[in-house]
């Protein structure tokens, strides 16, 4: 073969594989986007997540400071304490039907 046949030969292979490199590199970096805008959603997500769970901490923070817990909470099982210490006992009293009515 003449030299500037393989040259030809040379470059064109060249060409091919680079053509073909280009475009699998451009498909690699369009997944790794699609990758990125995934994990950007997802981290967007736990944003609103961590804000929910900031302000519901505050909310709960303001709540025990006022000391609006412990008091609800005292009450709470003081009530229910005082509803398992009364025991039903049954009623003295005689039914209404046990008498019969006498009429003169």
């Amino acid at each position: 073969m003449d030299e500037l046949l393989q040259a030809n030969v040379f470059f064109f292979i060249t060409s091919i594989a680079v053509v073909l490199f280009t475009l699998l590199l451009c498909f690699a970096v369009y997944q790794v986007i699609r990758i990125l805008k995934s994990i950007r959603r997802i981290i967007d997500r736990i944003d609103e997540g961590s804000e929910l769970i900031a302000e519901d901490m505050h909310n709960f923070r303001s709540y025990v400071a006022e000391g609006s817990l412990v008091s609800q909470l005292v009450s709470f099982f003081m009530g229910n304490a005082s509803m398992f210490s009364r025991k039903k006992r049954p009623s003295r009293r005689k039914s209404n039907k046990d008498h019969i009515a006498v009429d003169e």
